[in-house]
């Protein structure tokens, strides 16, 4: 793991939403195989991604995922992850065990339409969820906390 070193803030819990400027409702929508879906939000758009690099934003604008580090502010352990831009079907849902998939839509999808109806993913984060025991209902928070080359974000679990 890589060393990050945060801004001097501890989570308590008892922290305010600015505290905790981006918010995430863990449910079965968002928690996908080994990554976290994250759809786009103002929230997103102004309290992450407004903060990062210029030549991250590019590489996400250009569909290319951009090596980041979560800092757990809990755990003051570190992550190394990548936030990603997909298209939406990425995160179909799985089948049932035993069901075969159904096609929603034919293999003619489009990219255009793909490109369209997107989500952003960070992953891995399954290590995560299994190290914080993290279930469903919890609500996180994200805040950004890097410089001009890192991008780092600062994790916190906000009703265990």
């Amino acid at each position: 793991m890589a060393s990050f070193v945060t801004q001097g803030s501890v989570s308590n819990g008892n922290e305010g939403n600015e505290a905790w400027p981006f918010r995430i409702k863990l449910t079965t929508d968002c928690m996908r195989w080994d990554s976290l879906k994250i759809t786009p939000s103002k929230e997103f758009e102004e309290f992450i991604l407004g903060h990062i690099n210029e030549s991250s934003r590019k590489a996400l604008e250009s569909w290319n995922p951009v090596n980041i580090l979560i800092y757990d502010v809990d755990t003051c352990e570190t992550y190394d992850a990548k936030l990603s831009k997909k298209e939406s079907f990425w995160f179909n849902p799985m089948p049932v065990i035993g069901e075969k998939p159904t096609m929603r839509e034919p293999h003619s999808y489009g990219l255009k339409k793909a490109r369209e109806e997107y989500a952003y993913s960070i992953e891995p984060f399954r290590y995560i969820i299994r190290k914080r025991d993290l279930k469903y209902d919890q609500e996180i928070g994200f805040r950004f906390s890097g410089g001009r080359v890192i991008v780092g974000l600062e994790f916190s679990v906000l009703n265990p």
